[in-house]
């Protein structure tokens, strides 16, 4: 954290091991040129501002002067190695389900900017012609370059997010992936048994309807109490409903309250009878087309819409944590004109979630111990 030092030491060769030097591993830099501490600094700093703004404040405050390439290779990889240490265990919760009693499980993806194999190939292309100018004026880097990275297909990549939390949202653990839903259902079973999920008083998913997120639920955390459909979610398909077949903006106002009251007091299946009941009254198609939609939209989540028992025992109904731990995770990936790799975008983002989770000091002094 003082900028460069040198550092002489024994240096030890063999055929069999090939070279290392033994004190390196208690120096903190066996597989790394920067010292804990200032990987620290630089990744507290890398989790902010984009990795140029970075590199300035990382020389305002500390005086160390580094590219905003290194920057980005230090703080990445840091969020690739917190990640691995927290799917093998190596990094375990600062909270158990236990000592919280309520539990909840929420789950969301987020759309991050990508770059795509297009703009790979064109970066590259540049690259190649800018190292060739400076080969020919015998000057810069003259080695190959790095084989090209894959990009994505589409410009935007869904990141899946996770979150455990209680009552009072004191105590969260959150984490991200790049991964499929196949891929993300084991970081998430993986981070609710080292929670000591089953432990829990209660446990609840609060979640929006889609198929994957509860199919992964059910499929990797077995112990799971309760499934709720968020609120909101559950409300957006009654108001567009309501508005497709009630022109008249009071008596859609009047219908769609009126469901989203019974549906807290009596149950959905009072929804459905309601549905029915309009669908008699109404002839155009594209009414009764959408009268259809929400009557499946009901069924198939039917059992994720017992509000009248969340509200009896005082639980949440509604996801705003995780819609809020979204945001949290992807603020500094949403800066203007910034676009990334998927797993680089995952590293920055479980740098964040240490912090969301308290356990940013806990990983630092994991390394010094």
């Amino acid at each position: 954290m003082v900028g460069t030092v040198s550092v002489l030491r024994r240096y030890f060769w063999s055929r069999a091991t090939a070279g290392l030097c033994p004190v390196d591993a208690l120096l903190g830099v066996d597989d790394n040129t920067a010292t804990r501490g200032a990987r620290r600094l630089c990744c507290t700093l890398g989790i902010i501002h984009d990795f140029t703004q970075g590199v300035e404040d990382l020389y305002v405050v500390a005086g160390i002067r580094i590219s905003d390439e290194r920057l980005r290779q230090l703080v990445e990889k840091e969020g690739r190695d917190a990640l691995a240490a927290r799917l093998s265990g190596a990094l375990a919760p600062v909270w158990s389900a236990s000592e919280a009693g309520r539990v909840y499980v929420g789950v969301d993806g987020v759309l991050v900017r990508a770059v795509t194999q297009d703009e790979k190939q064109k970066r590259h292309q540049q690259h190649e012609t800018r190292r060739e100018a400076r080969h020919k004026a015998g000057e810069g880097n003259t080695k190959p370059l790095a084989p090209l990275r894959p990009g994505t297909a589409d410009n935007f990549k869904e990141m899946k997010i996770g979150m455990l939390y209680d009552q009072e949202k004191t105590r969260v653990l959150t984490f991200a992936t790049q991964q499929d839903h196949i891929g993300f259902g084991r970081l998430l079973g993986n981070q609710a048994t080292q929670l000591g999920l089953e432990k829990a008083d209660e446990s609840i998913s609060l979640t929006d309807g889609a198929p994957w997120i509860r199919n992964r639920i059910l499929e990797h955390v077995p112990s799971i109490g309760a499934m709720l459909l968020d609120f909101y979610h559950f409300s957006e398909h009654v108001w567009d409903t309501a508005k497709c077949c009630l022109p008249n903006g009071e008596e859609a106002k009047a219908w769609a309250e009126a469901r989203l009251k019974e549906v807290k007091e009596l149950g959905p299946q009072a929804v459905l009878a309601a549905i029915a009941e309009l669908n008699n009254k109404v002839r155009s198609a594209s009414k009764r087309e959408s009268l259809r939609l929400l009557r499946g939209y009901i069924t198939e989540r039917f059992e994720m819409l017992d509000y009248r028992r969340a509200l009896a025992r005082g639980w949440d109904i509604g996801s705003g944590p995780t819609e809020a731990m979204c945001k949290n995770l992807t603020l500094r990936l949403k800066r203007t004109g910034m676009k990334w790799d998927p797993d680089n975008a995952a590293a920055i983002m479980n740098l964040v979630a240490l912090r969301e989770s308290g356990q940013w000091n806990q990983w630092w002094d994991r390394l010094a111990a």
